[in-house]
């Protein structure tokens, strides 16, 4: 009987998604409501509040499977390798971009209506490259703060992600990997005013 239940819940929660995401494309996040999220469900509001207390809780529970699938996908190439070389297109910058591309939708409405979505995106790709995954690395220059570099290269990527999220995905997984793998590899020689 539980498995029954859970299948329930797993339905109505898909359900209350999927109209969220038909919704925000639709609609700016302050005009949509948890009776128009409900309706585009099929459902009534009742069964939206057996569920959430609010919109943001609702909000806040995508955000945080999102998270965690985007981790899963990352650390996935480690499961049968503990290093990866990254001179070429590395398996995470494929699994970041491909996840991305997939879950396209989810990431668009909750880059559009979650207020600490770019901050959590962040936060996430700190820790797993804190946590999980050690960025081996040498330079010619001199010692190279761990801590700081974690930022510069959050903050590089995100910026190339949240680049694509503006633009609604205009271009491929692909290019975008690609992209980043040439940014990662190109060392800049001059600055010249134009």
């Amino acid at each position: 009987m539980e498995l029954k239940i859970d299948r329930r819940v797993k339905k109505t929660k898909l359900s209350l998604k999927r109209a969220y995401l038909e919704l925000i494309e639709q609609y700016s996040e302050q005009e949509i409501t948890v009776s128009m999220i409900a309706q585009y469900a099929d459902l009534n509001r009742a069964t939206f509040y057996a569920h959430y207390s609010n919109k943001e809780e609702f909000l806040e529970e995508a955000l945080c499977e999102l998270l965690e699938g985007l981790r899963e996908a990352v650390l996935s190439p480690f499961e049968d390798n503990n290093r990866i070389n990254v001179n070429t297109l590395a398996p995470t910058t494929v699994q970041i971009f491909e996840y991305i591309e997939y879950n396209k939708r989810i990431f668009y409405a909750l880059y559009n209506s979650h207020s600490d979505f770019e901050k959590r995106l962040e936060e996430l790709f700190y820790y797993i490259f804190s946590k999980d995954i050690l960025i081996e690395m040498k330079s010619t220059m001199g010692k190279i703060n761990y801590d700081m570099f974690l930022h510069y290269q959050s903050k590089a990527t995100l910026g190339l992600i949240f680049y694509w999220i503006q633009g609604n995905f205009q271009y491929p997984a692909k290019f975008m990997m690609d992209q980043l793998t040439i940014f990662s590899n190109t060392q800049v020689i001059n600055l010249k005013k134009i």
